[in-house]
């Protein structure tokens, strides 16, 4: 699925004169991990930040205040780290750059879908905004990278989507496949060789009790997947049926989530 060129070209970056703030490699990383923490809580600690990011909590700290000090996180003493429209809005630039970065290497250089984070994490701080909307051109505005997490439109914005885990689906019912959640290389290329990539439907035959493996079917073809695996792939309901907020499909079993991205 694409987006539709118009109202894509047109949006304002949000910064002063139509021009974004230049950020340093390792203020986009903070950002970047930030948004993700806050996706679904409006708060969150520095120690999770602090092992999320592998570093010390008082380099994080130190951190936090500069940023908090540049207007892109609010952090007050003993209290959370939440994210200012600035930094929301930032951290949104550079993670469309690496979506559409990584949706160009799979679509026209080639690489395995295991292949696109690290090379995606080097280029995103050095291309710029007019490199990225180039690349969106090229690619005809995709909705999603081939992980199926979403791409931010020019002004941050996107469009959530209500999805549940593979691992939560009661048996019998088929679903599709919409995201990979997981940045692990042996994972994706796990993933890749048994073809469970987004878009791909398949029906729920079989779930082994206590965490056990799934048996998933595809018309004839059936794959017996870790639990551990299942939990990671994001799925969407087949048109039909319906994943209700307060429950599975039409409302019933484990809650669906809103994805925003990994």
């Amino acid at each position: 699925m694409t987006r539709k060129r118009s109202g894509m070209t047109g949006r304002s970056s949000g910064a002063v004169g139509g021009k974004p703030e230049k950020l340093s490699e390792s203020s986009e990383m903070y950002l970047q991990v930030i948004w993700r923490l806050t996706e679904r809580e409006r708060e969150v600690s520095v120690s999770d930040i602090a092992k999320a990011m592998g570093h010390s909590l008082s380099t994080v700290s130190e951190k936090i205040v500069r940023l908090t000090e540049g207007g892109l996180l609010r952090h007050e003493w003993r209290e959370g780290v939440s994210m200012t429209p600035k930094g929301r809005q930032a951290a949104c630039r550079t993670i469309r750059k690496r979506r559409l970065l990584e949706t160009f290497l799979f679509k026209m250089a080639g690489y395995g879908i295991h292949e696109l984070h690290e090379e995606a994490c080097r280029l995103e701080h050095v291309i710029s905004e007019r490199l990225s909307d180039a690349l969106d051109r090229l690619l005809g505005y995709p909705m999603h990278d081939p992980h199926g997490h979403p791409i931010p439109a020019r002004d941050g914005s996107f469009r959530p989507e209500l999805l549940e885990p593979l691992s939560e689906v009661d048996e019998g019912r088929t679903v599709r496949i919409a995201q990979l959640r997981s940045a692990d290389p042996e994972v994706l290329e796990y993933t890749a060789r048994l073809g469970l990539l987004p878009g791909r439907s398949c029906t729920v035959m079989q779930k082994a009790p206590f965490q056990g493996p799934l048996t998933i079917a595809d018309g004839s073809e059936r794959i017996a997947i870790a639990f551990e695996i299942a939990s990671i792939i994001d799925v969407q309901a087949e048109p039909g049926e319906r994943f209700d907020e307060a429950g599975g499909a039409n409302g019933s079993g484990p809650p669906a989530r809103q994805s925003a991205a990994q």
